[in-house]
Formats: C-alpha cells, sequence, structure tokens
C-alpha cells in the first residue's frame, strides 16, 4: 500500500463544495468518519451553521481546495459546481469527484471541463436522502478515473457503506441516478400518489392501502429482478400473464379512474405503451416485452453498454 492510500484510508482533507440539506449531510458523513472537513457555501452562513469537531468553514474556495486530497462537490447543477470552481488556479494534489444532479451529457462536459485543468475527475450519484447518507446499506455509484477510486475509496465510502465503482464511462453514474431515481422512483412515487388518491376517493382507508402495498411490493421486488435480466437476455416467453392481458386489465383500470374524475396521467402513459406492445406483435410474451417499443433508436445515438 502506498503513502497516498494509507493517507486515505486514515484521515483525508476534505473539501466540501456546497452547504445545502445534501452537502451538510455529506459534510457531517465524513467528518464522524473522523476525517478533516472544510466546506464552503457560495452562502456563508450556511457553511458556518456546520462548524464542528473536525469541520471547518471557510470563507473562500481557494482556501478550500487549497491542500486537499479530495475536493467534493455537491451543488444545484453541474453548472453552479463550474461557477463555484472557476476561480480555483491551484488544484495540488487534489482530486475532484462531483455529485451533481444532472443528465449524462453534463458529466462528460464536467470530465472535460476537469481534464482541462489536468484534476483527476469521478462523476457520482447519491441514491438515497440525506438522512441516509453515511449509513452502510447506501449507495453511492462512481463513474470516471479509476485512480480516484483507488486511491479515494476508503473516503467515499463513508458516505454509504455499499458505494461502489461503476465504469471508466464518466456518464455510467448518471446513467443510473437518471434511470432508477428519475425514471423509476419518481414515476412510481407519482403512480402510487395517483392510486392512493382514487382509492381515498373511493373509501379505502389508508390502513387498507398500506396492507394492499405491502404484499403488491414482494411482487414488485421480484418482477424488477426478471425484468433486468429479460431486458438483458431479450427472453420474454412467460408462463404467467401475457402482455394482452395486463393491456387489458389496465385500460380497464384506467376507465375506472377516468369514470371518478382522475386524470390518471402515469396510467394513461403505462397503458399507452402496453397497447404500442401489443399492437407490435408482443402480446403473447410477457409484460417485459414492451422494452421493444420504449425507445426509438433512431432518436438518439448508439452507446455501447
Amino acid at each position: 500500500m502506498t503513502a497516498d492510500n494509507t493517507r486515505s484510508s486514515a484521515v483525508a482533507e476534505v473539501a466540501v463544495v456546497g452547504a445545502g440539506l445534501m452537502g451538510a449531510a455529506l459534510a457531517r458523513a465524513l467528518a464522524g468518519a473522523g476525517h478533516q472537513v472544510r466546506i464552503w457555501n457560495r452562502t456563508p452562513e450556511r457553511a458556518q451553521k456546520l462548524a464542528g469537531e473536525r469541520l471547518r468553514p471557510v470563507h473562500t474556495i481557494q482556501e478550500a481546495v487549497a491542500s486537499c486530497d479530495l475536493v467534493i462537490a455537491c451543488t444545484s447543477s453541474y453548472e453552479t459546481t463550474r461557477a463555484a470552481l472557476a476561480p480555483v488556479t491551484d488544484w495540488g494534489e487534489a482530486a475532484l469527484v462531483n455529485l451533481a444532479t444532472g443528465a449524462p451529457e453534463e458529466a462528460e462536459a464536467m470530465a472535460e471541463w476537469a481534464g482541462e485543468r489536468r484534476v483527476p475527475y469521478l462523476d457520482g450519484s447519491l441514491l438515497c436522502f440525506p438522512d441516509l447518507v453515511g449509513s452502510p446499506d447506501t449507495l453511492v455509484v462512481y463513474a470516471g478515473a479509476p485512480e480516484v477510486w483507488d486511491r479515494h475509496h476508503p473516503v467515499l465510502r463513508a458516505l454509504g457503506g455499499r458505494s461502489r465503482f461503476l465504469s471508466e464511462r464518466v456518464r455510467s453514474a448518471s446513467v443510473l441516478d437518471t434511470a432508477i431515481i428519475g425514471s423509476f422512483y419518481v414515476t412510481a412515487v407519482g403512480a402510487y400518489v395517483e392510486a392512493a388518491t382514487y382509492a381515498h376517493s373511493q373509501g379505502v382507508s389508508a390502513e387498507m392501502m398500506r396492507e394492499a402495498t405491502r404484499l403488491v411490493l414482494r411482487t414488485l421486488g421480484s418482477s424488477t429482478k426478471k425484468a433486468a435480466a429479460a431486458i438483458e437476455s431479450g427472453e420474454h416467453a412467460t408462463d404467467q400473464a401475457t402482455l394482452a392481458t395486463y393491456a387489458n386489465g389496465a385500460r380497464h383500470c384506467l376507465s375506472a379512474l377516468r369514470a371518478e374524475g382522475h386524470r390518471a396521467r402515469l396510467l394513461t402513459a403505462a397503458v399507452e405503451n402496453l397497447e404500442a406492445a401489443r399492437a407490435a406483435g408482443l402480446g403473447e410474451l410477457g409484460i417485459y416485452a414492451q422494452t421493444d417499443v420504449v425507445h426509438d433508436p433512431a432518436a438518439s445515438p448508439k452507446r455501447a453498454p
């Protein structure tokens, strides 16, 4: 083990850029793990509120970065991160980890920005809320320069015990965030709000909804595993319920919600996908076969897995 790795695995000098809800949680987790943390925020008062043992607010971004091992940025966007770090002219031996949320293309642009300044760069995505930062079960994913992960993963695992390096393709962490948080989680919660609102309007109690939801979530957990495997393999045969069966049932549910004045926008989109798959001749396959109609290959460049 090198001296640098020894230092990273023991006590590191870390700068946290951004003291919002997530940035504050990152700073506290790092300080709690024994690292020396400097925190900078565009509004100094936010950083000052976090002052404590091993956690030092600083007034300038240059002071934050100077002689640091690792700079972790968590501002509102990639653009605000670049604006905050633009005054830094001497990065020393520091590496940059950016945890802002944005599109995969923005991650690539950020890596180019860092490369122009000869700063080793990792792009990361926090798959959690602030109150779970630092938990042994929290997953934070990283992509980009493997040498940054190799050197600093003991520090980065202080933010989430299940954290891992995905790929040298710097967009990979953002892709996973877009898929799991943006596309799946946000849509799933929205769909549940639609469902619970309809049930409440029809006199179903919250207790009954909780009980039914608990049982369905077990099935959903199994279904997501099967869906990921089926999409990867391209095998969609089923001996349980065909896509056409789902389409028929979803269409009747949509009619019921609309009859009671509910817009059911997310269920409408789900029905549209199922009907498009049935129209494409996939009705006798399993529900995961709709993967063949949800992507327009002509709309974006082909990217390697």
